[in-house]
């Protein structure tokens, strides 16, 4: 990968990707830097959850000097009172609520991440960003970050946490949403490595406790170098 500059993940970035939490900044930072070995060349700004993920986005569409060239957002699909099988059509009906009269949004929400350029007959397309989203973990099922992590965990290892971690809620021990289990999975299993004390997601991927990650995360990957124009990660 040619050299970049080191990037601020701040909202000022002219490339810059809007993530929910903390732990999506650091997880995407450090996935980037295992399979580039460099800094990611966008901006990473944390919003503080889905909501204001949306907010900003709007917000950044409406702006008559917007800042950004390349737009990304990263989403997860998980919405407290759905039904797993409503929760991508109900982004895409958030999306549309905002962004619907700039960008030519899908009915079907596409596999691979939605990334779009502006509709050609807005009088200010010429200054609108390009729009990519992500729904986490992989734009089709229910879920989060946790839930693309746990694919990268060795089937023995998946099946032996996952077992433990439902077996502590049957017995009343454990008191974790059953929406969250991937979370309460994940986080188990960090709890067991060598040390036991990694807080962050983006840590856990640097120490290299997710053994198949970048497997597990290629197509996110590629999502990525087809918004913002990065060359194809070498990959064996």
């Amino acid at each position: 990968m040619a050299e970049h500059g080191k990037v601020d993940s701040k909202s000022e970035s002219e490339l810059l990707l809007l993530v929910e939490g903390l732990n999506d900044c650091h997880s995407v930072f450090q996935l980037m830097w295992l399979v580039y070995r460099a800094d990611p060349v966008f901006g990473i700004h944390e919003c503080g959850n889905d909501d204001k993920v949306l907010d900003s986005l709007a917000s950044r569409i409406v702006s008559t000097r917007p800042r950004q060239r390349v737009l990304g957002l990263i989403l997860d699909a998980d919405i407290e009172g759905l039904r797993p099988d409503q929760v991508i059509q109900s982004r895409l009906d958030q999306l549309a609520a905002r962004v619907g009269t700039y960008y030519p949004l899908p009915t079907v929400f596409p596999e691979g991440g939605l990334i779009l350029d502006p509709l050609a007959s807005r009088p200010e397309a010429d200054r609108l960003p390009k729009l990519g989203v992500w729904l986490m973990p992989n734009n089709k099922a229910y879920g989060m970050f946790e839930d693309l992590l746990m694919g990268s965990l060795s089937d023995r290892v998946a099946a032996y946490t996952t077992t433990v971690v439902k077996q502590s809620k049957a017995d009343g021990v454990a008191k974790f949403k059953d929406v969250h289990l991937s979370k309460a999975v994940i986080r188990t299993y960090l709890a067991w490595q060598d040390p036991p004390d990694i807080q962050y997601l983006g840590l856990a991927i640097k120490r290299g406790a997710f053994e198949n990650i970048e497997a597990e995360c290629k197509q996110f990957v590629q999502w990525l170098e087809q918004l913002f124009g990065l060359p194809a990660a070498k990959r064996v």
